[in-house]
């Protein structure tokens, strides 16, 4: 294989710093500078500031579009995350609804379905259990936002227990912990998935709540 050896040249300025350069042969050049020239050329006459600015400029530029396009993801999720919600808790409450009413699956109080909410066992931070039936339940107000209690975890769990099995309820636990690639077309799919499954029981329980 026989290497290809780069040739000196003289240091004249090409481009933007036509003109410059000291005529000295050289193997590096940048804008035909030498490493000398070039450096002088580049913080030193107006051309090259100009350069350092434009450089600078699309610097920011590139930056900004990073951060406006991160935005945008952000924006996009959260969105397409709420609508999910909407629906899947409407969903929840439907499913566990007699006659418009919902009981508080870990207080018994019994409301209308429009007063009650969605409960999680395993909480909503976890995506992989956000959306899993089995892992909620209608709650009151008062036991879904007991922070002191974790929404009234122990008791939800039990409930649980005595419902499905301690085997499906551990199997929760521990889907919990993993993860999944909750974009913004993961939570689109949820969203149409229990629009219709709303749209669906509400027909076949002859109802319209929503």
């Amino acid at each position: 294989m026989t290497l290809i050896k780069s040739k000196e040249k003289a240091c004249k300025g090409t481009g933007k710093a036509k003109g410059e350069g000291c005529g000295n042969t050289t193997l590096y050049r940048r804008n035909g500078l030498c490493n000398k020239c070039y450096p002088s050329w580049y913080f030193s006459t107006e051309k090259g500031k100009q350069r350092v600015l434009a450089k600078a400029h699309k610097e920011v530029k590139e930056e900004e579009n990073k951060e406006w396009r991160e935005r945008k993801a952000a924006i996009n999720n959260k969105g397409s995350m709420n609508s999910a919600d909407i629906y899947f808790s409407r969903y929840i409450r439907l499913l566990h609804s007699e006659d418009g009413l919902c009981t508080c699956y870990t207080c018994g109080m019994v409301l209308p379905i429009k007063e009650i909410e969605n409960g999680h066992f395993m909480k909503r931070e976890h995506k992989t259990t956000r959306y899993h039936e089995n892992n909620c339940r209608p709650q009151c107000k008062t036991c879904n936002g007991d922070t002191k209690h974790n929404g009234k975890q122990l008791e939800f769990e039990e409930n649980l227990i005595n419902e499905i099995g301690i085997t499906e309820v551990y199997e929760i636990k521990a889907l919990s912990k993993q993860t999944v690639n909750a974009s913004a077309k993961f939570f689109r799919d949820i969203s149409d998935q229990y629009r219709i499954k709303v749209n669906e029981l509400q027909k076949k329980l002859g109802v319209k709540f929503w």
